[in-house]
Order: C-alpha cells, then sequence, then structure tokens
C-alpha cells in the first residue's frame, strides 16, 4: 500500500460487502460512482442506493419495508420522466453491471433507519458510505446558511443509529453549495474539527484519466440524456471541475442567468468518519423520532429558533 493513501481507503481494506448510498436525494448516488467501479475493481461486493425525490410506486417488496423500494430496468417509466435511480440501474446493465438501485422514499429518521436495517439484513453489509453531493452535510445547525439540510441529516441520523456496519461519509462538490447559501468558511473549519477528533480521512482528486471517473461521466451524461429538463447541477459542475474548466462555466440551461464558480476542488471527495460527524449535528436528539420529512423541517426550524445562529464567514483567501 501507498504510504501516502488516504487513510479512507484503510479504513475499507477489510470491507467485503459495502452500500455506496446518496443521502440528500436527486442525483447524489451518481456522486458516488467513482468509489463503486473503485472498489469493484478491488474485488469487493458493492451496492448503490439513493434518498429519492421521485414519487415511488407501491408494490410488493419482498423481505424489504415500504420506505425502500428496488428499482430495476424494467419498471415502465415515461422518456424524460425525472427518475435518476431508474436511469441509472438501465445504463448500469448495459455495463454489465447489476441493475438494481435501491431507492429510500421521502421520510423522516425512523422508518428510515429501519429500511437501512432491513437492507444491512437482506445484502449483509458490512460497510456504508454515505455520499453527499456538495458539503452541507456537515453544517450543524448554527451557520448562517444551511443550504439543503433535511434529507442529508436524516440519512445521516438514520445510518449512524444502525449497529453492525462501519459507516463513513464523502462529500463530492466543494463550492456547488455557494448557490444555496453554504459559506464554505463552515465547512473547512467543520473539517478542521473532525480533524482534531480523529475523524478525517483525507481528500483525494477525480482525474479525467481514471476509469472509475470516465464510468462516472458516462453515467452521467446517459442520464442527462434521458432527462434533458432536468440535468443534475451538481455533477455537471463536478464534471466541469474534473475537466479543468474555471469559474463562471455551463453546461447547462438550468444554471443560465446565476454565477458560478467551477473550480478544482470540486474534483475532490473529502471523507470523514460517520459517526464523529452525525454527533456535531446541533438537533440530532429531536431527529431521532421523525417519521416523515414534514417532521423533519420542524425540528431543524425549531433549532434554528432556540440556538444563536454565528454570523457569516467567507474564505479570507
Amino acid at each position: 500500500m501507498n504510504a501516502l493513501q488516504p487513510p479512507f481507503f484503510r479504513e475499507l481494506q477489510a470491507s467485503r460487502r459495502v452500500m455506496i448510498a446518496g443521502m440528500g436525494g436527486g442525483f447524489d448516488v451518481f456522486c458516488g460512482l467513482p468509489l463503486y467501479f473503485a472498489l469493484k475493481a478491488e474485488g469487493k461486493e458493492v451496492f448503490l442506493a439513493n434518498y429519492s425525490f421521485t414519487s415511488l410506486g407501491l408494490g410488493p417488496n419482498g423481505p424489504l419495508p415500504p420506505a425502500v423500494v428496488p428499482v430495476t430496468p424494467d419498471l415502465i417509466v415515461t422518456p424524460g420522466e425525472y427518475f435518476p435511480e431508474y436511469w441509472l440501474s438501465r445504463w448500469l446493465v448495459t455495463q454489465g453491471e447489476p441493475g438494481t438501485v435501491y431507492a429510500f422514499r421521502k421520510v423522516g429518521v425512523q422508518p428510515l433507519k429501519t429500511a437501512y436495517e432491513a437492507l444491512v439484513r437482506h445484502l449483509n453489509l458490512d460497510t456504508i458510505i454515505l455520499v453527499d453531493g456538495g458539503t452541507d452535510s456537515l453544517m450543524r445547525g448554527d451557520e448562517s446558511g444551511l443550504g439543503t439540510p433535511h434529507e442529508d441529516a436524516t440519512s445521516l441520523v438514520a445510518v449512524n443509529e444502525l449497529s453492525g456496519p462501519k459507516t463513513l461519509l464523502a462529500c463530492l462538490g466543494f463550492g456547488v453549495d455557494h448557490f444555496h447559501g453554504v459559506s464554505h468558511a463552515d465547512y473547512l473549519e467543520a473539517t478542521a474539527d473532525l480533524t482534531r477528533s480523529g475523524a478525517y480521512l483525507g481528500a483525494f482528486s477525480l482525474t479525467p484519466d481514471l476509469p472509475p471517473v470516465q464510468k462516472y461521466r458516462d453515467a452521467c451524461e446517459a442520464a442527462f440524456q434521458m432527462m434533458p429538463r432536468y440535468t443534475s447541477i451538481v455533477n455537471s459542475s463536478i464534471l466541469s471541475a474534473i475537466d479543468g474548466h474555471y469559474g463562471d462555466h455551463h453546461v447547462t440551461s438550468r444554471t443560465h442567468g446565476s454565477e458560478l464558480w467551477i473550480n478544482p476542488l470540486m474534483g475532490l471527495y473529502w471523507t470523514y468518519q460517520l459517526p464523529p460527524v452525525a454527533r456535531r449535528l446541533g438537533y440530532y436528539g429531536p431527529l431521532l423520532q421523525t417519521t416523515t420529512l414534514t417532521d423533519v423541517g420542524l425540528v431543524i426550524e425549531r433549532h434554528r429558533e432556540q440556538v444563536p445562529i454565528r454570523p457569516r464567514v467567507n474564505i479570507p483567501v
């Protein structure tokens, strides 16, 4: 092993059955694809899941609870329909990969925890890696801007409440949450805090020559083609950064009229032990009993009313 290899990979050495799960909804699972293909190349069994923004139909789930739906290519979906998990499942099959992507419904912590517990048993998982497309998953609740915390916080708490599997967090897309009001000075401060506690597992770059990155690009482009009205701003920004673009560079009409800051830091994975990240969350306790995403929103709102909000700080560089 390379002596300079990030600790993140040492953490995964003994892992054999790994789930990579998008924690914030939408296209977050796509941000885990470079890890998916890299770990598969090491001979590990790897599975994909995503907190879904799609309205998932009801049907027989076999041994799984209602909050999780196995998405496969044989579903009937209208071309252009917003369903990232489905279009990913179709693309995976064209690559000779298993075509199941597990989609979690828009629920609170309790049903999501139950869904994860069922998947741990069903798939015999020993490791779960939550993936955030962006960096707002490290916001503890008293920052000037939290980004879009509802799904991230729900996933973070639900997975941290599991007993058994090793749990890790990977963030990809430094800078994209500026659009949602996040100060990345807060993110860097959080990473420094986690470094002091030994929970930061290092950062590493995705470069265009790497086969797992090329697979990631192919998957994104295939999904964008099938959902042209819903091109992922996060993933298209990350891919632009990997290609070496900088500044106000646009590849989708969805960003026209806004100013982007495409930068090389967007192409880095920032990795962490998950439990210390979860313990930083100021409203962890009240989230435990939530059952709906509306409950989650109320918990966050109440927390913000009760704590002093720290003033916004910009990165002084």
